[in-house]
């Protein structure tokens, strides 16, 4: 009887054991090694701080300035920082933090896609996300497949890749015009081949391990073992690829602004804002061009900064 009721007391303890405090602090501890890991690389946080700030004010635009992007001061149109305006006007008087952070905005938080209607996501982001989609899966299939399917899908990658990136870039948008679902578009063409070759690498090493050939045993799916067994072990150079895509997506985003190809006006784009601006540095007002110039500058680094960091302490820790 006692070995029964011991049994039964086990049995009680464990059901009034509550499964979601668990599960929490499971997540709450993966936070935090999360976090430790990132401090552990100066380098990682540098990146991470200048990243932080840039999505900080996009997300906070409406917030941080009294002025929209498009007011216009007509009293004081290209002068330098100001009590009223902090980083100064354009030549039209719109207040330069105001066009920058809201520029911000459309960069890491959202995509126009007309006068009245945006979707969460900056397009820079999203350009990325559908570039690491198709990418992924076209370096899955061709690097686990092999054969004549791996063959015709990098000789078609190839032939993209041999065409110099900015031109491809301006090819694209002069053909669909401008718009940001079209530069989404160009980012996703130009960004998949590379992310596609590194992914197939990938794929090549893994599916010669072990669990692959278990899995492959047991009968499992191709795309099961494509996207459960193999992709989740390629997942850290993917994510550390993604980071620097980003950078990339951005000094493209303006590039084509500063080129006339991007988001087309009035929205304050940065490479708009650089190219209008430029024409007045000569005439002792340089602001306009200078803060979106830092801006995309700072960006990228932070982005480039944060993946060489995380590169850094995940090989120092594997």
């Amino acid at each position: 009887m006692s070995n029964g009721d011991t049994a039964v007391d086990t049995v009680s303890s464990l059901d009034d054991i509550p499964p979601l405090k668990s599960d929490r602090r499971s997540i709450f501890m993966r936070l935090t090694d999360g976090m430790k890991f990132m401090w552990a690389s100066k380098t990682a946080m540098v990146g991470l701080f200048l990243v932080s700030f840039w999505v900080f004010v996009a997300i906070f635009a409406p917030l941080l300035t009294p002025y929209t992007p498009l007011e216009q001061d007509w009293k004081n149109p290209n002068i330098g920082p100001s009590s009223e305006h902090i980083l100064g006007t354009d030549e039209l008087g719109r207040d330069l933090w105001s066009r920058l952070i809201y520029g911000a905005r459309v960069v890491l938080v959202i995509m126009p896609i007309n006068d009245t209607f945006w979707i969460p996501g900056g397009t820079a982001v999203w350009g990325v996300i559908i570039a690491l989609f198709v990418g992924t899966t076209l370096g899955l299939v061709s690097g686990y497949h092999g054969g004549w399917v791996d063959e015709i899908t990098m000789r078609l990658l190839d032939a993209m890749m041999a065409v110099p990136i900015i031109l491809l870039y301006m090819i694209i948008m002069a053909a669909l015009g401008a718009s940001a679902i079209n530069v989404v578009l160009a980012m996703t063409i130009v960004g998949t081949p590379g992310i596609a070759r590194l992914v197939r690498s990938l794929t090549l090493d893994i599916r010669t391990r072990e669990y692959i050939r278990a899995a492959e045993t047991r009968g499992e799916n191709h795309w099961f073992i494509m996207f459960v067994e193999i992709l989740p072990n390629a997942r850290g150079p993917i994510i550390v690829d993604a980071m620097l895509r980003i950078g990339y997506a951005i000094f493209a985003m303006g590039t084509l602004g500063f080129l006339g190809l991007g988001i087309p006006p009035p929205s304050p784009d940065w490479g708009s804002m650089v190219a209008k601006g430029r024409e007045f540095i000569l005439i002792g007002s340089p602001w306009a061009a200078l803060w979106p110039s830092l801006a995309i500058a700072s960006l990228v680094v932070g982005l480039n900064l944060l993946a060489d960091g995380v590169r850094e302490e995940s090989m120092r820790y594997q």
